[in-house]
């Protein structure tokens, strides 16, 4: 094919260099000319394998209609801080384009090339990128492509994941070129279906084995003290051997299981297994607004926990150990038949500032009304564990504008320049970009901070009305903030300001 180096396309995009090509796409590195700084970006340039001269105009005009459903979909999934984001998406000349953010980082594929993982690291790549799946998954995208070379760690230690192949599956026709779009090492066969998010669960698994024992592997064992008990358990006698726990090597070969019963059907079942390992941790002071502090003060529920102890009976816990799967099942059940609904959330209002939003009812809220910092609520998440100490929370607040106009844009500078004097070297900006609050323009600014030994990544998302700016601050460890940032989402898009 031609080649486009130096042509600018969409009115916007300058075609740099060529950086890769293959049967059915050429990725390029371009300038986006609409930026100040002309940010550089990844042009993808999808070749569809169809005679042209056969392609009746119906055909042409449903493959064209499908391409703008999935890339505007690919769109909203992007806005997670964990995913590249989709820039644009345009058709010229019956040819399919996909602009997405450059990111410079190493990928899992490279890193391992010089050290495999150990057990924590294994297990921080897995819940982060099972957060990031559980998001994609919840608004109908499946990932397609999950490799070593899908997994991304930037500089400061975010992990992305990359290489979506949405919509690359739906206008790729046939399963000839469907075929070769996947990494048959890491692709699921047999009785999963190509483009079920189960696949997706698979392809992470037999990621995480290849990197912790370096083998293309259906299965996995424990090198650790139980682990004869963990052969007799899942008789995978001939299968690589790692250093870690029997219940990550349960975990990992329950993932890339063959039989669609027998593995996991959600992200979300995944990580809630993976709460086996449970950290402890020092709570983060308050957030800090403008030139002043959060005057808030965190409370920690009083509610009582319910645990199983020393004095439970051998018999008691045999029939507790029987009874949770069933339990378990049961609670899967009750989250997919009511994950659309807010039956599980509740009402805040507050008429004082003219604003209402929906909160889960197993959060506690704090109401603040400090009129110095403008911090009018906070909403925490309770305790996963009695060892649960830091609670991620979503702080609400209104700021006052002076007498003169202020833009979005402008405002928005203010808050990067005041996280830069606020947390000074701590932080690292990795993401800066446009959303929005009750079908307003909005902003959301995403960044890490270390706070002492503790790790933590926070969001700011904002936008103006009536010359006040309305702020929501969710902040989280780092490890957790994927977990919960679809909740936070739901959070914000339920907004309404009046």
């Amino acid at each position: 094919m031609k080649s486009i180096v130096g042509k600018i396309l969409y009115d916007r995009f300058r075609i740099v260099r060529q950086l890769d090509q293959n049967d059915w796409s050429t990725t390029y590195l371009a300038e986006d000319l609409a930026s100040d700084s002309q940010d550089q970006c990844r042009i993808e340039q999808l070749q569809p394998q169809y005679d042209r001269e056969i392609l009746g105009r119906q055909f042409w005009q449903k493959t064209l209609q499908t391409f703008v459903v999935l890339g505007s979909l690919l769109q909203k999934v992007s806005h997670h801080p964990q995913i590249p984001q989709l820039l644009a998406f345009f058709e010229c000349d019956r040819e399919f384009y996909l602009v997405r953010e450059s990111l410079e980082g190493i990928t899992l594929n490279q890193k391992l090339s010089n050290l495999l993982l150990e057990e924590s690291e294994a297990i921080d790549w897995l819940k982060e990128m099972l957060g990031v799946l559980e998001f994609a998954h919840k608004l109908g995208v499946a990932h397609l492509n999950i490799q070593p070379g899908s997994l991304m760690q930037l500089k400061d230690g975010s992990k992305y994941l990359i290489n979506f192949a949405t919509v690359e599956k739906a206008i790729l026709f046939g399963d000839r070129e469907l075929g070769s779009l996947l990494n048959p090492d890491f692709s699921p066969t047999g009785d999963f279906e190509r483009g079920d998010f189960s696949s997706d669960i698979y392809s992470l698994g037999k990621t995480i084995i290849f990197a912790l024992t370096g083998k293309l592997a259906d299965a996995i064992q424990s090198k650790s003290l139980d682990e004869v008990r963990s052969q007799q358990l899942t008789n995978l006698n001939n299968s690589p051997a790692a250093n870690i726990r029997p219940e990550l090597a349960r975990i990992l070969n329950k993932m890339v299981a063959s039989q669609g019963d027998q593995n996991y059907q959600s992200a979300t079942e995944v990580l809630n297994e993976l709460d086996f390992q449970a950290n402890v941790v020092t709570f983060p002071p308050p957030f800090l607004n403008s030139s002043q502090a959060y005057q808030s003060s965190s409370r920690v529920s009083n509610k009582p926990q319910t645990a199983i102890g020393s004095s439970k009976s051998s018999k008691g816990l045999l029939w507790f150990l029987l009874s949770l799967p069933f339990i378990v099942a049961s609670v899967i059940i009750f989250v997919g038949l009511n994950k659309k609904s807010h039956q599980n959330f509740t009402e805040y209002s507050n008429s004082d500032y003219q604003f209402s939003l929906q909160y889960p009812q197993d959060w506690f809220e704090q109401q603040i009304d400090d009129p110095i910092t403008g911090e009018i609520v906070v909403f925490n998440s309770p305790p996963e564990t009695d060892a649960d100490l830091f609670l991620e929370k979503v702080h609400v607040a209104v700021e006052y504008l002076s007498s003169e106009p202020t833009s979005l844009e402008e405002y928005g500078r203010t808050v990067l320049s005041r996280i830069k004097e606020t947390e000074g070297n701590d932080i690292e900006l990795y993401r800066d970009f446009d959303s929005t609050i009750d079908n307003a323009p909005a902003r959301t600014v995403i960044y890490s901070r270390q706070q002492g030994a503790l790790q933590l990544r926070q969001m700011e998302s904002f936008t103006i009305r009536n010359n006040q700016v309305y702020i929501a601050i969710y902040t989280a460890e780092r490890a957790k903030f994927s977990k919960f940032y679809p909740t936070v989402e739901e959070i914000i898009d339920s907004w309404e300001i009046q």
